[in-house]
């Protein structure tokens, strides 16, 4: 009986012709044959190969082609990678959207038929795959997406994130920087920019293991007052606040941002959270947000944004990490917050940090691997061990960007100084 790669290369090999770089990495089956890179083609670095170890990948793929099938695959271990995964996404990025034609139907009908797939059964979704349900970011299906996104477990994030337990953009003065550095000068970035002062009241619309409210009452000596909707953020955000002696100024709470009612704050940050939000919901976030914030106040927004609109994230984002996350364009969101009635003070893109964070949390996270797999089980670390590298790709390769945004109301009577910005990189601390 032939071999899975001599079955399978008529198909492969018109691919391959639609790439104009070619193949560059090989495709290794289960039954050990091989289909070496095109002819032609060239990786300039270690060699890669995109593993499928059991037919099953094939049936997936079959079932429910493009990003779907490929994730379905890869979070249940039937489609793999030899050699470094990031490098693995970058060679296979244009080979695996080359356009399928009408001519492909019949040797990839031919090539299933001969490997038996077409007799196998669609196997079930991984088990790590979300399902939600009821209306779509309604403060109950939001809950749920949030439980199955961030109450994983607070110990696989803190070995992934690092001791500052910070979850989104750090902001990096050197690639010589370590993590906990860039994360503090980020949140000393957030805090300039809001002017904190003592005695100032601050609401942190997200606030996830409490660290942007522990750094700003702390060193600026503010009150602080934290949501989420994540009940293990919020316990071990409670926590850690209490272990650094500020549970007389900081308040976590287990609440949505849409029943906070206890205004007016003077300061207001949402940083890594709006990505949660959804479209339809923007007027909502931001018309409360201004609703909460006395006059002259500020109002900064740090969120991840695409540069092309589209409706949703991708299958494998959806389902696997950030189920319901919707991602606009930074003009849609700069629109949403003017009509909301917010004047755009400042707004800065952070892009180029946060591929080098995710970098950073992707070494963590193997540094550990075998610890995060007997805590969150295998499914789950494939999920983040795949989320962090091509979320790094996306973000260098521009298909993803993060924006800080500072705003005050419209007319709000806040005075504007007449200075240079002063919160630059080059003015930050490198941490505390």
């Amino acid at each position: 009986m032939d071999s899975v790669a001599a079955v399978i290369r008529p198909l492969i090999e018109r691919l391959d012709a639609r790439v104009p770089q070619g193949r560059a990495f090989a495709i290794r089956f289960w039954d050990g044959s091989e289909l070496p890179p095109s002819a032609g083609s060239s990786n300039g670095g270690p060699p890669v190969a995109l593993v499928l170890r059991h037919p099953d990948a094939l049936v997936r793929l079959a079932r429910a082609p493009g990003e779907l099938g490929l994730a379905r695959a890869w979070v249940s271990g039937e489609l793999d990678v030899d050699g470094d995964l990031e490098r693995a996404l970058a060679l296979t990025e244009d080979w695996r959207h080359a356009p399928l034609e009408p001519g492909d139907a019949l040797p990839a009908l031919l090539a299933a038929h001969r490997l038996g797939l077409l007799r196998r059964k669609e196997p079930e979704p991984p088990a790590a795959e979300a399902q939600l349900h009821g209306r779509r970011h309604s403060a109950e299906r939001d809950a749920t997406a949030i439980t199955h996104h961030y109450d994983v477990s607070n110990a696989f994030y803190r070995r992934m994130l690092g001791p500052t337990m910070v979850y989104s953009c750090a902001y990096f003065a050197s690639p010589d920087d370590t993590l906990d550095e860039a994360q503090t000068r980020k949140l000393d970035l957030v805090c300039r920019k809001l002017e904190l002062e003592p005695g100032e009241r601050l609401l942190d619309i997200g606030c996830g293991w409490g660290s942007m409210l522990m750094h700003a009452a702390a060193e600026y000596g503010v009150h602080g007052v934290g949501v989420t909707v994540s009940d293990a953020q919020a316990r071990l955000a409670r926590e850690r606040v209490a272990q650094a002696g500020l549970s007389d100024r900081i308040e976590i709470r287990l609440q949505d941002y849409r029943d906070v009612a206890d205004g007016p704050y003077d300061k207001i940050s949402s940083i890594g959270m709006f990505e949660h939000v959804g479209r339809a919901n923007l007027p909502e976030y931001f018309t409360r947000a201004l609703g909460l914030m006395r006059p002259g106040g500020l109002f900064l927004n740090h969120g991840i944004v695409r540069p092309v609109e589209s409706p949703r994230l991708g299958a494998f984002s959806e389902r696997y990490v950030f189920p319901d996350g919707e991602l606009h364009t930074q003009g849609i969101v700069l629109d949403a917050l003017e009509r909301a009635g917010f004047e755009v003070l400042d707004d800065e893109s952070l892009r180029p940090h946060y591929a080098e964070t995710l970098r950073r949390w992707a070494a963590n996270h193997d540094a550990h691997r075998e610890l995060a797999i007997a805590e969150i089980g295998v499914e789950r670390e494939r999920v983040w061990r795949l989320h962090n590298v091509g979320a790094a790709l996306g973000f260098e390769r521009g298909r993803l960007s993060v924006h800080q945004v500072l705003t005050t109301a419209i007319g709000g009577g806040r005075r504007l100084p007449l200075r240079a910005r002063a919160y630059q990189a080059a003015s930050l601390p490198a941490a505390r």
